[in-house]
C-alpha cells in the first residue's frame, strides 16, 4: 500500500466524520436533540448507519465531534518539547484541549455546536464523560508535567487528579460562558480564557 493510496484514505475518512459532524449538527439545530437520530444523521451523511458507528458510538459524540485520542508516552514527550516556557496551568490546558478540546470542523459548525451546547447543556457531560474515561492516561500525563515542572520524579496521582480537575473545570467554564455569550468559538481564545480561569482559582488558593 503506496503513502499516497494512505493519504487518499485518511483524507476521505476525514471528509466522512466531518459530514457526519455536520449532519448531527444541522439536524440537533433543526429538529432537536430527540428527533436526530443515528440514523437521520446517516441518512444526511449519505453514509449507512454501520459507518457511523465506524467513527462515533453515539449520537452524542458526533454533535460535539468527539474523537478518541491515545495520551500515551510519546504524546506527553512531544508535548513538554513543544510546551516551552508554558507555565504548569498552561501546560496541563494545553493538553486538555489537544486530547478533549476542540475538534476539526469549520468554523460555522463550531459556532453552531456552542449554541447547541447553551440550549443542551447535557451534551458538554458527555464530553467530560469523555475525560473520565481517559482519565487513568490524562493523570499519567499530567503526572509527567508536574516531574517536569518540579523536577522530581513522581509527585504522586493525588496532586495529578486535584490539578486535572481543576483544570478540567476550567475548560467546562470557558465553553459555557463562550455559549452564553454567543461568541466567536476561536479555540486560540477559548483555551486562553480557560487559562485564565484556572489561574484566578489557583491564585485565590494560595
Amino acid at each position: 500500500m503506496t503513502s499516497t493510496t494512505l493519504g487518499l484514505r485518511d483524507r476521505k475518512r476525514l471528509e466522512t466524520r466531518l459530514r457526519l459532524e455536520a449532519a448531527a449538527v444541522d439536524l440537533v439545530l433543526r429538529d432537536g436533540i430527540e428527533l436526530a437520530t443515528i440514523d437521520a444523521i446517516s441518512d444526511r451523511a449519505d453514509v449507512s448507519p454501520r459507518t457511523f458507528f465506524n467513527y462515533f458510538g453515539c449520537k452524542e459524540d458526533a454533535i460535539l465531534g468527539l474523537r478518541d485520542v491515545e495520551v500515551t508516552d510519546d504524546v506527553v514527550r512531544e508535548h513538554l518539547a513543544a510546551s516551552g516556557d508554558a507555565d504548569l496551568v498552561e501546560s496541563i490546558v494545553v493538553l486538555l484541549f489537544a486530547t478533549i478540546g476542540q475538534p476539526i470542523s469549520d468554523p460555522a459548525t463550531r459556532a453552531t455546536r456552542l449554541e447547541l451546547v447553551l440550549r443542551h447543556p447535557q451534551l458538554l457531560g458527555r464530553q467530560f464523560a469523555q475525560m473520565t474515561r481517559m482519565a487513568e492516561q490524562l493523570t499519567t500525563a499530567v503526572r509527567a508535567i508536574l516531574a517536569h515542572h518540579d523536577g522530581a520524579s513522581d509527585t504522586g496521582s493525588p496532586t495529578a487528579e486535584l490539578m486535572l480537575a481543576i483544570c478540567g473545570s476550567g475548560v467546562r467554564v470557558a465553553v459555557m460562558e463562550l455559549a452564553a455569550a454567543h461568541g466567536d468559538p476561536d479555540p486560540q481564545q477559548l483555551q486562553k480564557r480557560a487559562i485564565e480561569l484556572v489561574r484566578e482559582v489557583v491564585q485565590k488558593l494560595q
